[in-house]
């Protein structure tokens, strides 16, 4: 061997030492990559300074392509997962042509690009259930904060549905929220509250309750979801007049008491599917909360009245039974006139039981 010989692999050894050390000094930044939301072009520009080259793909998953080259200025070699094939990396160079070190290069590289893949994936679903966790742990709050409305022993109901429609946005993640409601005694005369505080007219609750979304899910007594209401045949057979920004995505539940509709509960957004069946889980089980509260808010309105009544009937009906016992005649009438009030106040309390007749 000459002194020229040994003088190249001299040279050659120091190139590639040099190669192998300004490779290990960048192995931190591949990991660093996985930290960010899309790895990829840190990747293919760490890749290109490994190895020289003029451009640089990396293609996850592998595909159809081929791991081999078949051009002096193409390199290509697989991205590896333990022994699994997850992708590929192509790199492209004019000058000079590829070696033997930048086919052992392209081999590190396809096991560390492997392990920044998997690490970034592991990481983002990290994250997604850390996202998910704060969401639980913020829906939570806000149960604690809707339960206590609920039983806040509010006793009118229209009260009651306001504060608890202008809770039901920031819950569900929806934009708008509108509650109709059915009275107990009057199911013909429907209410629409609002989340930002209003009270619809008569009008506009009435069209609701026969042309709209939440009349729509009234009549199939289940939660729905509408994704897309541009494409979407159940929205555009409805019969709507939008006052504000135009509904994209909505998603409505039957507020129920056994049998009984009570109401209907709708959120909306400007946005394209933005629910899904966790959206409308929770808002079907908001609906079970304002069913019990505006249930259980009619009750104790009913109770109220019909106490009241019952006193003043107590009253009237003694007052009648000692003029009767004194020979007044007319007391019969009176006597009979408040058993009829008495009947009145049965059917406020929905009792089905039956009044014997007077003797």
């Amino acid at each position: 061997m000459t002194a020229s010989d040994v003088a190249t692999q001299l040279i050659a050894a120091q190139r590639r030492a040099a190669r192998l050390r300004n490779a290990l000094m960048t192995v931190g930044a591949f990991f660093a990559a996985a930290r960010q939301s899309d790895p990829l072009p840190m990747l293919r520009d760490l890749c290109g300074e490994w190895l020289l080259a003029d451009k640089v793909e990396i293609i996850v998953p592998a595909g159809t392509g081929s791991l081999q080259a078949h051009a002096p200025t193409m390199l290509v070699g697989p991205i590896m997962i333990g022994r699994r094939v997850v992708g590929r990396i192509e790199v492209t160079r004019s000058t000079p042509p590829f070696d033997s070190d930048d086919r052992e290069l392209l081999t590190a590289l396809g096991q560390i690009v492997g392990v920044v893949l998997e690490q970034s994936s592991l990481q983002g679903q990290l994250d997604q259930y850390l996202n998910q966790a704060r969401a639980h742990a913020d829906t939570l709050d806000q149960l604690l904060q809707f339960g206590r409305m609920v039983t806040s022993a509010t006793t009118d109901p229209l009260h009651l549905g306001l504060q608890l429609a202008t809770q039901v946005p920031a819950m569900v993640g929806g934009e708008r929220a509108s509650l109709l409601l059915l009275p107990l005694d009057n199911s013909a005369a429907p209410m629409l509250l609002l989340s930002n505080g209003h009270v619809a007219t008569p009008e506009r609750a009435r069209e609701v309750r026969e042309h709209g979304f939440a009349g729509f899910v009234l009549r199939e007594g289940q939660p729905l979801i509408i994704d897309e209401t541009d494409a979407d045949r159940r929205w555009l057979s409805l019969r709507m007049r939008e006052y504000d920004a135009p509904t994209r995505c909505a998603m409505a539940a039957p507020l129920r008491w056994g049998p009984r509709l009570l109401g209907a509960l709708t959120v909306t957004t400007t946005q394209s599917r933005q629910f899904d069946s966790s959206h409308l889980n929770l808002l079907e089980l908001v609906a079970c909360h304002i069913s019990l509260a505006i249930y259980a808010a009619d009750l104790e309105t009913r109770r109220k009245q019909s106490a009241k009544l019952l006193n003043d009937i107590e009253a009237r009906m003694s007052a009648a039974l000692v003029a009767a016992r004194a020979g007044d005649a007319q007391a019969f009438d009176q006597l009979e006139m408040q058993l009829a009030r008495l009947r009145d106040v049965q059917q406020l309390l929905s009792l089905n039981m039956a009044i014997p007749p007077a003797s």
